[in-house]
């Protein structure tokens, strides 16, 4: 593999160990909603936006529902300020990955966020985190639509570090981040925190040429795969 000009990360499972704010902030929503809560249907929309997730639990638990008593946009940052408010003292980085974004910089390799979350919650976290600075752009679901699995948050994203789509690298840990990546053309890597490693080498229904260049199981993993495919540094004559 030639050494990315960029490498577009995703966020929840990727950068930040979020999952398990997230899904305790599913809990509360649904139980002020009365609604079932199961932890299996939430680890199994992981990627997907929060109200396209709602809509799936409502479809299933609340037949026949009206976006009138739902508001899925409103529920949704409900469900974000939940997250937040667990994410102000519980939230932290995987491991590897502030070495790893330094490293890149040394080598001057742009670095961009590509997100299906909130603004406010990616900046929240990534400031609170002192990532922030660490990145070259940061694009949410606010920035473009429609979202992933789509191919047009991460086309954006190579638009704004200016690099073509086939210069870049992609890391992400589910199916839909995985599809949108490789819909727009964009090499992906992917880590296994999500998602088995058999599911995340086929990503793309019907589409089984679309397929990651490197599954691991770890971000520090991740990147000593990038640093061994890197080329080696210039030696300097003595």
């Amino acid at each position: 593999m030639k050494t990315p000009r960029a490498i577009l990360f995703d966020n929840d499972g990727v950068l930040i160990a979020s999952e398990a704010l997230h899904w305790r902030a599913w809990e509360t929503l649904l139980h002020e909603l009365k609604v079932p809560y199961d932890p299996a249907e939430i680890r199994a929309s992981v990627g997907s936006t929060a109200p396209r997730i709602l809509a799936g639990i409502l479809d299933r638990h609340v037949p026949g529902w009206s976006a009138r008593e739902y508001d899925l946009d409103a529920l949704a940052q409900r469900k974000n300020d939940h997250y937040l408010r667990l994410a102000q003292t519980e939230l932290h980085a995987y491991p590897g990955v502030r070495e790893g974004l330094e490293w890149l910089r040394k080598k001057g390799i742009a670095t961009a966020v590509v997100s299906n979350a909130k603004r406010r919650e990616l900046e929240m976290a990534l400031t609170r985190l002192g990532l922030i600075g660490l990145f070259d752009a940061v694009v949410s679901r606010d920035d473009v639509r429609p979202p992933k699995p789509d191919p047009a948050p991460y086309l954006f994203a190579a638009a704004c570090v200016g690099a073509e789509p086939a210069d870049c690298l992609a890391i992400e840990d589910s199916p839909p981040g995985l599809e949108s990546a490789l819909l727009a053309r964009i090499p992906a890597a992917a880590v296994a925190t999500n998602f088995p490693r058999e599911i995340l080498g086929q990503p793309v229904p019907g589409r089984p040429d679309l397929k990651p260049v490197w599954i691991g199981g770890s971000m520090l993993e991740f990147f000593d795969w990038l640093k061994a495919e890197a080329p080696p540094e210039p030696q300097t004559l003595k």
